[in-house]
């Protein structure tokens, strides 16, 4: 009597219970593929985050020494600038000296004509 009911329980648990496993480990291991796509896309994007992170800090690196260069192209262009603007002034100082010079000349000259 105890054999008939073994052998009920075993095809039940083989026609009911064990298809249910085996559908389980079907899900549980089409989980694991996609987890793992899942990982491999993540690993791809931290790989590019550090590409990016890389160019990142080199351009930073590449604008701050271009900074330093404009600054120092500044400085030499004002330095430039004044020089220029004191040569500027000195130039108009120069004429207005030869215009006076020019002028005494000339009076020099009448002076000499009726002199003589």
């Amino acid at each position: 009597m105890i054999e008939p009911r073994f052998d009920r329980i075993e095809s039940y648990i083989q026609k009911q219970i064990e298809p249910r496993f085996d559908k389980i480990d079907k899900k549980l291991e089409e989980n694991d593929r996609k987890f793992n796509d899942l990982l491999n896309h993540f690993d791809q994007i931290y790989n590019r985050l550090d590409r990016l992170e890389t160019e990142y800090f080199t351009i930073t690196a590449g604008l701050q020494r271009v900074e330093k260069q404009l600054v120092g192209i500044e400085e030499k262009l004002d330095k430039e600038i004044a020089i220029r603007e004191r040569l500027e002034g000195e130039i108009s100082d120069l004429k207005q000296r030869v215009v006076a010079l020019q002028r005494k000349i000339e009076e020099i000259e009448i002076r000499l004509k009726t002199i003589s």
